[in-house]
């Protein structure tokens, strides 16, 4: 079947072992001399194979006024008062909730559409586009929370919106829809 799953991997002194040798058949390839061996040692490479292989040395403990400065340490997770507030939401207030608020996105998102008239609507669908899209998004990460209902109620409302906004149109033209001379 595969067959990577049934490759052996080298340990890491196998693979140190092979790095020494092939250095020393290039070196011999270039005309250069083998390391000889001195007062009883062996004969160590003139070549530190990897920056990986090296051992890093333990970082010391740090000072008092290292440890206030230091603002990069992802400490322990505090939620925000929104999030306070969702979870103490039960499922269905949770989903009742997500239904209002993404019918009322939705509903907003067609409504900038129509607002703007034909001289801003490109602001109108930028607005559109800023509420269907990016909304939601946002309001997952800053939540923590899947906010997939309110995608659904924010589909449908655009729908009936968009409906809505048709028959309008159709009742204001009698449903003679001509183009915009």
């Amino acid at each position: 079947m595969d067959e990577q799953n049934n490759k052996r991997v080298p340990t890491a002194e196998e693979i140190a072992r092979l790095e020494a040798e092939a250095a020393a058949a290039l070196r011999r390839e270039a005309g250069e001399a083998p390391a000889q061996e001195s007062e009883g040692q062996p004969a160590r490479p003139r070549f530190v194979p990897y920056v990986d292989d090296v051992i890093d040395a333990p970082k010391p403990a740090p000072t008092a006024e290292e440890a206030v400065d230091d603002d990069d340490d992802d400490g322990e997770y505090i939620p925000s008062e929104w999030e306070k507030r969702i979870d103490k939401l039960t499922p269905a207030q949770w989903k009742r909730w997500q239904i209002i608020g993404g019918a009322a996105v939705g509903f907003a998102a067609i409504g900038s559409l129509f607002i703007f008239g034909q001289e801003l609507a490109t602001y109108g669908i930028v607005v559109a586009v800023l509420l269907a899209m990016l909304l939601p998004r946002y309001l997952e990460r800053a939540w923590r929370r899947s906010l997939n209902t309110a995608r659904y109620a924010m589909l449908a409302a655009m729908v009936v919106g968009l409906l809505v906004m048709l028959l309008v149109f159709g009742l204001r033209t009698n449903f003679t829809f001509k183009p915009v001379e």
